[in-house]
């Protein structure tokens, strides 16, 4: 498996789906993984876009000057990024929680800093729900890894948090019920 950072950092802003930013999600990996999905309006994911396709361009480039005689195409992985039935942009944005450095062999744990619009440290207690407005800066990584195929991935870096949402949609359109409505009710 090979691995390209940029080194560049990226900002995009957008609205969060299933996010797990202020604690990592462990339902299907115990070490843990911080991530969100990003929904982007079309006009302002292009540049992302760009950004992964050319860093997945990069990782075939390096396969061909690897293997230059070899006629099959190459495995592609997903991509980290899907488009919408409205034309608004969906990207996949992670950050593994724990884990073994592969250089050093040594363990770390980590977690995306976070902010609100005033630049504060966002409280640790609070939530991020799915409709928060919010900044993220990632880096773009390109990969090679054999089961997979090329791709990149998108690792979370850091989060500003424009508009916060901090309760579900599950008791949306409530109201509260007086005695004649709870009798109607039941």
């Amino acid at each position: 498996m090979t691995r390209s950072m940029t080194n560049k950092i990226y900002t995009i802003s957008g609205e969060t789906k299933y996010p797990w930013l202020t604690q990592p999600d462990t339902q299907f990996n115990s070490d843990g993984v911080y991530h969100t999905k990003l929904i982007v309006n079309q006009d302002k994911a292009q540049e992302h876009i760009k950004v992964i396709n050319d860093v997945i361009s990069k990782e075939i480039a390096k396969q061909h000057q690897l293997t230059p005689d070899n006629t099959k195409p190459v495995n592609r992985a997903p991509l980290p990024y899907k488009v919408l039935e409205d034309g608004a942009v969906e990207f996949n944005i992670k950050m593994k929680a724990s884990g073994i450095n592969s250089k050093t062999k040594q363990p770390f744990t980590q977690s995306p800093r976070i902010v609100d619009n005033q630049l504060n440290e966002f409280p640790k207690e609070k939530n991020i729900f799915g409709g928060s407005i919010v900044k993220i800066n990632y880096e773009p990584i390109g990969y090679n890894v054999a089961s997979t195929g090329i791709g990149c991935t998108l690792r979370l870096k850091g989060v500003q948090v424009v508009k916060l949402v901090e309760n579900s949609n599950a008791t949306q359109g409530f109201t509260v019920i007086n005695q004649n409505e709870l009798e109607s009710l039941v």
